[in-house]
């Protein structure tokens, strides 16, 4: 339904979007920021609770490396299926839904893998976990963004990024904490409580984007964009805007049209050679650190170091994607990754050099995922923009499940560690090229 009222336009002529951008931010829209903040670190920990029980599950059930790779793909097809099938719900029916259900099915899928008792089971619970997990990824970053300020955009959005792997953090703690006491269970088990203890805090907290609710106007939009307005302290509209032209009744047709067709191809193989790369360095790295080493405990420390360079990374990127723009980082976080990863695969012997390592590849990692997610989030309009970052996030599955998967399949067949480092790292490059390419809808460098 387009509006309640004649859409012609603000009676004050003012756009509230406008006002609350243009502003300093106050406590209301930090806030939401923050609710998004702690959703994140909880995907973070989810993601990577697998990895952090990667080694004591290999020896518990005699996993082969194969079977390892197929269990940490299993999460990252749940993430494509949750991405592609969220991600419109958050531009069709609203963020606040689509954030909800994520959450549910974060807690409902890590509950699963904690009383898994084989490999069919644990594979079905990593799949439901990923599907929350990949509905998440774009709907909590991109409702941080669209409350943020002008000024603080992007650093809005990169401190989301960054609790990322301050869940990560939180998992080899947890790790450290309960592998010898209650096993690998417990890793899963406190991922499912976080998860449903911040479902209620979402359901009476969260509020609905009001890019959302402008551009896609459901029904009884204009009486919920004024409550919103009123809680943000951003003064009350008589009647919608016009609905943007290309606003159609699907969002998953309307980012199929000609206009935006050649960036959603662009931003698909980017994102794919992208997220081979990312995913093969993030969850091979605790386990074969923890292999060579002979230490489950080294393995998560330097899940752990990865992850303190990853919050320094991530937010640096942020804020100076704001000062010399979003392509510039791009360009070197992703030419860094593609050393860094190459690098491992020579020192992953070396326990002083790994410690340095850890943190940079950290770094690189999150700094690259801010600067990608901000090049995709700017490509598409906002009626759009969960779906076209569902989209993109969906073919970079497609790479995070093979990334795993090629991996495994090269260590089990004997290549050594430094070429299949060498070879992992070549996607990123080629993924930074891609990128280059897309087009930047909104203002800014």
């Amino acid at each position: 339904m387009a509006s309640e009222t004649p859409a012609a336009g603000y009676a004050s002529g003012t756009d509230p979007r406008t006002t609350l951008r243009e502003r300093p931010m106050n406590l209301k829209q930090y806030g939401v920021i923050g609710l998004c903040v702690l959703i994140n670190m909880i995907d973070g920990y989810d993601i990577l609770a697998l990895a952090q029980a990667g080694s004591a599950l290999t020896r518990d059930w005699r996993l082969s490396p194969a079977e390892l790779g197929t269990l940490l793909s299993m999460n990252l097809i749940g993430m494509a299926v949750g991405a592609l099938g969220v991600s419109p719900v958050a531009d069709q029916w609203g963020r606040r839904p689509a954030i909800l259900i994520c959450l549910l099915f974060m807690s409902a899928g890590m509950a699963i893998s904690a009383v898994s008792d084989g490999f069919t089971m644990m594979a079905a619970a990593r799949l439901i976990t990923g599907v929350g997990i990949g509905g998440m990824t774009s709907t909590a970053g991109t409702l941080a963004l669209e409350y943020a300020s002008q000024k603080r955009r992007e650093f809005a959005a990169s401190t989301v990024a960054a609790a990322y792997p301050v869940g990560t953090i939180i998992g080899a703690y947890v790790a450290v904490a309960v592998l010898d006491g209650y096993g690998w269970r417990g890793i899963f088990w406190v991922g499912a409580g976080m998860s449903a203890m911040l479902f209620p805090i979402a359901f009476l907290w969260l509020p609905e984007s009001l890019d959302f609710l402008l551009t896609r106007q459901p029904r009884g939009a204009l009486a919920t964009t004024n409550r919103v307005l009123r809680r943000m302290r951003v003064p009350e509209i008589s009647q919608l805007p016009p609905r943007p032209q290309d606003s159609g009744s699907s969002a998953l047709g309307d980012v199929l049209q000609p206009v935006h067709r050649s960036t959603f191809l662009i931003l698909f193989l980017a994102h794919a050679l992208n997220m081979f790369a990312w995913y093969f360095i993030i969850n091979w790295g605790p386990p074969l650190v923890a292999q060579e080493q002979l230490s489950d405990e080294l393995g998560a420390r330097y899940s752990a170091w990865v992850s303190y360079g990853g919050i320094v990374g991530g937010m640096t990127a942020g804020f100076l994607c704001g000062v010399i723009g979003v392509k510039r980082m791009m360009w070197f976080t992703m030419l860094a990754l593609a050393v860094l990863i190459t690098a491992f695969g020579h020192f992953v012997g070396n326990v002083s050099a790994l410690m340095i390592l850890a943190p940079l590849i950290g770094a690189a990692l999150f700094g690259s995922a801010t600067a990608n997610w901000l090049t995709i989030a700017y490509a598409f309009p906002p009626q759009l923009r969960a779906t076209g970052l569902g989209f993109a996030t969906t073919a970079g599955r497609v790479g995070s499940i093979f990334g795993p998967l090629a991996g495994g399949w090269l260590l089990g067949e004997g290549v050594g560690l430094l070429a299949v480092c060498a070879a992992m790292a070549v996607p990123a490059v080629l993924s930074a090229m891609a990128f280059s390419r897309a087009r930047r809808i909104e203002p800014g460098r």
